[in-house]
């Protein structure tokens, strides 16, 4: 039988309830989902008290969340708020009247606040990550930490969220020059000391949650024409730009046809676009993940955990959305033909190599997934964009592939070009011996694939392999084409391939032949 639990994060913007199931332990199924606007946070950064409106909407939220919880007669149901109330002089009379419709509201320090943030991010990600930096703008501030699921090792509070700063600097509408100047110098100087301390930090991945991030990379993908498929997406600071230059300009009530997700965030959206590219600029992040979860993931985690607290394993949701090959693709803008080529090729490399490698039939798969994917870093930037990919594809929800094949995916892909595996990097260190040797034998498959198709324009059409000697492998491979330039391409790429198989590769151009066709091609 199953058991059921609430939580509700009282934000400075809007309030947000979760409940959810428990079958066994270690895993939960979430029920139900809501938001629903309050702006505790109106007004109260500057007065210091609560708007009775605001109070009055909050109030209504909590109770329908109440009469949810109540429905499934929870375990346990826990409500925290934060900036507003941490800052309102009449917060008290608020958990008061909140305590008497039966719900309990603590008021959380920014320390926890940053904490449960990022646990919540952390509870979505499909890897172990070994450091994070976690960027949240809220209505009344923005909690940075740089932290891994056991440890957290800086953290800060800044006093810059989007309606605090809204209400403190933009009269006008659309905002002045003058407006936005007095803004930028703001938020600058307070951002500064905090990119000084986080740059001491060799955090991984850099990761962005709250309202107004995520408004605003559903809006990159609603400008640009392409759908945010999955939890996680890639805001570039580029597009970040173009974005704010865009809507700096706009009347509130243009924004609100502009922006996606909730248009009542039109008023605070300008505001939250540049504290997150002050704080992208002083970082030196090119690009941020964007993530639909947050304090109200973490808070329904930690309640989880400390319920069943002699469940020592993280817990994880079920049920989350996955995605196909194709869809991952699709989602960072891959180049379809170059990849459906490189795994053409390197399947059948794969299977006229078996009396090389000996590997068993199923690492096909997990080859031609990193084929199809290994260039989708490429979506942030050229420059490490393999080191890209292997994120990408270790946070991507592919349904075919359990944990273990994934951390080969995307190490395969990873290495496809630059630096050979090693047990010196991270990610490759944390396989088991056998897996390093399946990456290492595959990634070097891949990298002559990959070299196979330098134009990408798929002149290599078939590939006839041979194995004269124990030390030499021959391929000849035949086009309509000249195929030089593919020559060259494999040539320079085949050098893991003879450090793993200690031997020789040898490419010319032939004529065609059916040896190396695909088994049902």
């Amino acid at each position: 039988m199953a058991d059921y639990f609430a939580v509700v994060d009282v934000g400075s913007n809007a309030l947000r309830f979760q409940l959810a199931s428990v079958d066994r332990p270690g895993h939960y199924r979430i029920l139900e989902q809501d938001r629903q606007l309050a702006r505790l946070g109106h007004g109260v950064f500057e007065t210091g008290n609560l708007d009775q409106g605001s109070i009055k909407m909050a109030l209504q939220a909590l109770g329908d969340f109440k009469a949810s919880a109540d429905r499934f007669q929870v375990q346990a149901f826990r409500a925290v708020a934060t900036s507003a109330l941490r800052e309102a002089s009449d917060a008290q009379a608020f958990t008061t009247k909140a305590n008497e419709i039966g719900v309990p509201v603590e008021i959380i320090p920014e320390e926890e606040e940053a904490r449960l943030i990022s646990l919540g991010i952390m509870s979505g990600l499909r890897f172990e990550l070994p450091l994070g930096l976690f960027v949240d703008i809220g209505g009344g501030s923005v909690e940075v930490a740089v932290a891994n699921r056991t440890n957290t090792f800086c953290l800060f509070s800044l006093p810059l969220g989007a309606i605090r700063l809204t209400e403190k600097f933009i009269q006008s509408d659309p905002p002045s020059d003058k407006e936005l100047k007095d803004f930028r110098r703001f938020v600058e100087q307070r951002v500064k000391p905090m990119a000084r301390r986080v740059e001491q930090e060799k955090f991984t991945m850099a990761f962005g949650s709250g309202g107004t991030i995520t408004a605003l990379a559903d809006t990159d993908a609603q400008l640009s024409g392409e759908p945010r498929i999955g939890s996680l997406f890639a805001l570039r600071r580029s597009r970040l730009k173009e974005i704010l230059d865009l809507l700096k300009k706009q009347s509130i009530s243009q924004r609100s046809r502009v922006i996606s997700g909730d248009p009542k965030r039109a008023d605070i959206i300008v505001s939250g676009a540049v504290v997150l590219l002050e704080i992208m600029t002083h970082v030196g992040l090119d690009y941020i993940f964007v993530s639909n979860r947050g304090l109200r993931d973490g808070l329904m985690v930690d309640l989880l955990a400390r319920y069943y607290s002699q469940t020592e394993a993280p817990w994880s949701e079920d049920g989350v959305g996955a995605e196909s090959l194709e869809q991952v693709g699709e989602k960072y803008r891959y180049d379809a033909s170059h990849a459906y080529q490189v795994s053409h090729l390197a399947l059948s490399l794969f299977y006229q190599l078996q009396d090389l490698h000996h590997l068993p039939e199923k690492y096909a798969g997990i080859l031609h997934a990193a084929a199809m994917l290994h260039d989708i870093g490429l979506f942030i930037a050229y420059p490490k964009h393999h080191k890209h990919s292997y994120y990408l594809i270790k946070s991507s929800g592919l349904n075919s592939f359990n944990k273990s094949d994934l951390d080969l995916i995307a190490n395969i892909a990873r290495y496809h070009r630059k630096a050979h595996p090693s047990p010196k990097h991270l990610p490759f260190s944390q396989l088991t011996p056998e897996q390093q040797r399946v990456a290492r034998q595959l990634s070097a498959i891949l990298r002559l694939a990959d070299g196979l198709d330098r134009r990408r324009e798929s002149r290599v059409k078939e590939i006839a392999c041979a194995l004269p000697r124990s030390k030499t492998v021959s391929l000849r491979i035949s086009g309509a084409e000249d195929l030089t330039v593919e020559i060259e391409g494999a040539k320079e790429k085949a050098d893991l391939m003879n450090e793993v198989f200690n031997v020789e590769t040898i490419i010319q151009q032939g004529n065609g032949s059916k040896q190396g066709s695909l088994p049902g091609r």
